[in-house]
């Protein structure tokens, strides 16, 4: 293989195959995107592809507004499917939520996102399964939906090909060497050589980076995803829904085939080893307990039938929030990592503001209150519910 280039991007998931797409649009040539497995094969397969903007920490939310613009319109402004749907959003919460829920939806208002509170019975009329008696406050966001995350990141491969990007999958990186200006990345196709370096690779950037002695912080957690069905048909249309009143965090959408697919928005298990994850890991406890919160809330899944469940790696910061940026004493070494559950939905505009960051071009779309020193600087990055993947 060519054994030279001039951007090396080191992962083949959302935000690596975004950020290979936006260096090549942006300019830049000879650019090679390393996959160890397959494209879509990591984190990203396992993603729920949920696109929502409803976020209280300014950046998050920007980051969400103008990456949903390219979902919504992908087949244009990138070329090929992503497979967005429509469905809206509904955020349930206690009183204690209703301030924090109003400043957030006046923020998205002001960059274009339709939102209200509504009363339960405004509720019931959008989603008639779900009974609201112990829900004080009930926000919606008209134009949330979700995607999906195979051809979304197969889209974003194929079109950074047609720009020229070479695609090496089955290609992990199996060492990192320092050379003055230029990195040697070795593979067991051989070495590689660019003056730069993106490394993008989820829970597996640590792996990478502690070759030459440069960790990040965070943590890899288990993150558990099952799908539930009912006799009654489960409107595609109905709107994804977040659940603020239970201590998980319960979020649920619709999914092909009548099923409703569950995830929780809390910590999740922590793992040593992100390749130790196994779908069959869902265990019945959690089925159980799931399926009970979904009862609650709404009473026609009583009787409701565990379809299908599956693990996926989430890369979790103290304050769930990315790093993203030049890494800190490595000229032309760059990283994007520790997207806490948020990575998909911030993946077009992230991949865009990781090229131009590193192309030396003026950002769009900011990622400065990212920056890989923050934690040492002690900027974290605080949401109005807590900490989360709400944020």
């Amino acid at each position: 293989m060519n054994n030279t280039a001039d951007i090396i991007v080191i992962g083949g998931g959302v935000i690596g195959a975004s950020t290979a797409y936006h260096l090549a649009k942006q300019g830049a040539k000879n650019v090679v995107l390393l996959e160890r497995k397959s494209v879509c094969s990591g984190g990203t397969a396992k993603s729920c592809a949920i696109c929502r903007t409803h976020y209280s920490i300014d950046s998050n939310r920007l980051h969400a507004v103008e990456s949903l613009k390219i979902f919504e319109n992908f087949k244009d402004i990138v070329g090929g499917e992503a497979g967005f749907h429509r469905t809206g959003y509904l955020i349930l919460g206690p009183e204690a939520h209703r301030g924090p829920m109003l400043e957030v939806f006046k923020a998205q208002n002001a960059l274009g996102i339709d939102t209200a509170v509504l009363t339960p019975e405004e509720a019931h009329r959008i989603h008639p399964l779900l009974q609201f008696d112990d829900v004080e406050v009930v926000g919606y966001d008209t134009r949330a939906g979700y995607c999906d995350p195979h051809l979304t990141t197969t889209s974003f491969v194929q079109r950074a090909k047609d720009l020229g990007v070479s695609v090496r999958t089955d290609t992990p990186v199996t060492g990192l060497r320092l050379n003055g200006g230029m990195k040697q990345v070795q593979t067991p196709a051989g070495t590689l050589e660019a003056p730069i370096v993106v490394v993008v690779a989820g829970p597996w950037t640590n792996d990478i980076g502690q070759i030459i002695g440069l960790t990040f912080p965070y943590e890899v957690s288990r993150h558990k995803v099952i799908t539930l069905k009912i006799t009654q048909p489960y409107d595609l249309d109905w709107p994804t829904v977040k659940d603020l009143t239970t201590p998980t965090k319960v979020y649920f959408r619709p999914e092909t085939g009548g099923v409703v697919l569950v995830g929780t928005g809390d910590h999740g298990d922590p793992i040593e080893d992100a390749d130790s994850l196994r779908d069959d890991q869902v265990d019945m406890a959690h089925v159980e307990r799931i399926g009970e919160l979904m009862a609650h809330r709404m009473p026609s899944f009583a009787d409701a039938q565990y379809t299908a469940g599956w693990t996926g790696p989430y890369d979790i910061t103290p304050d769930w929030n990315p790093i993203i940026g030049a890494a800190p004493g490595y000229e032309g070494l760059f990283v994007g990592v520790g997207f806490s559950g948020h990575g998909f939905k911030m993946a077009p505009t992230v991949g865009e503001s990781l090229a131009q960051t590193v192309l030396g071009l003026p950002v769009r779309v900011p990622i400065e209150s990212y920056s890989p020193t923050r934690f040492a600087e002690g900027r974290t990055l605080h949401g109005a519910y807590g900490i989360g993947s709400i944020s």
